[in-house]
């Protein structure tokens, strides 16, 4: 992999439009500190949407395909004191972090970029809503900061419970996620998971995600939560590939279905991502 650094200029985007404004408390800005994606050669990233959006196409060098290169904008937690400290707005601030690269990349023990923006997180109590979404269980370290940021929500991605299907994690990541749900909310945290795209599942798997405790379920499908209905999806690798019809949103329905009987805090895609209640 291809790892490079750059000095950004920025790092919280606006969020004006789009998936993250979808519901009735929209996000106001998207932090990552990186573009591509570490996970792009594995099960998920080697099929992820992500590869056709436009911070990809533009930030990527000729020649270069998702998961061959991570773009690292090392200034990250620095930009971020700096832009937290001049806002006038910090108690309207909803921050997604992050919608496309995922802030617990395999290099981010290394880097610990991620825990660096927590700590800068840490030194202002004043802002609504911090979301950190990940797949990776590697957020268990961070645990004891997170739990320190009082407007912190973890979002924990959990697709399935399966494993023989394209584009399912390993029996192995579906346990370590779930125990990484079940040891944040023993850690008094609010915790989301989201089923995000939701693929084919056991019989068990609303039962298991029930047992861990978290405070919000999110369902999700590949046709509506591309940002595209579908049209990204089916020009991925990922369409030609699927043992299963990628576009049947029944099985994510039927899921919605059968938590909503025994969760209030069950919610469907964008404006379920969007209504995480805030602190006012």
């Amino acid at each position: 992999m291809n790892i490079r650094t750059v000095q950004a200029k920025s790092i919280l985007t606006p969020q004006k439009r789009g998936f993250l404004t979808a519901g009735e408390r929209p996000y106001t800005h998207s932090l990552s500190w990186a573009t591509g994606c570490g996970f792009g050669k594995l099960y998920c990233g080697a099929f992820c949407y992500a590869q056709m959006l436009p911070n990809w196409h533009f930030g990527r060098r000729k020649g270069e395909e998702w998961g061959a290169a991570l773009i690292i904008k090392e200034n990250a937690p620095e930009l971020l004191e700096a832009q937290l400290a001049r806002a006038r707005n910090r108690r309207e601030m909803r921050i997604f972090m992050s919608p496309v690269t995922d802030p617990y990349q395999p290099l981010e023990r290394k880097l610990r970029l991620t825990r660096r923006c927590l700590e800068v997180f840490a030194r202002y109590d004043d802002l609504d809503l911090l979301l950190i979404q990940t797949r990776g269980p590697a957020v268990v370290e961070d645990l004891d900061l997170i739990s320190t940021i009082p407007y912190a929500w973890l979002g924990m991605t959990i697709e399935t419970d399966r494993h023989d299907i394209t584009y399912g994690p390993t029996e192995s990541q579906v346990e370590r996620r779930l125990a990484a749900v079940k040891g944040a909310v023993a850690c008094g945290l609010s915790v989301q998971i989201a089923v995000s795209p939701c693929l084919p599942y056991s019989d068990a798997f609303a039962e298991r995600l029930l047992e861990t405790g978290a405070q919000r379920i999110v369902i999700d499908t590949f046709a509506i939560g591309d940002g595209s209905r579908g049209a990204r999806t089916a020009n991925s690798p990922f369409a030609a590939l699927a043992n299963y019809d990628w576009r049947d949103d029944d099985i994510a329905i039927s899921l919605y279905h059968k938590l909503s009987a025994y969760h209030d805090g069950v919610e469907w895609s964008g404006a379920g991502f969007a209504g995480i209640p805030g602190r006012g």
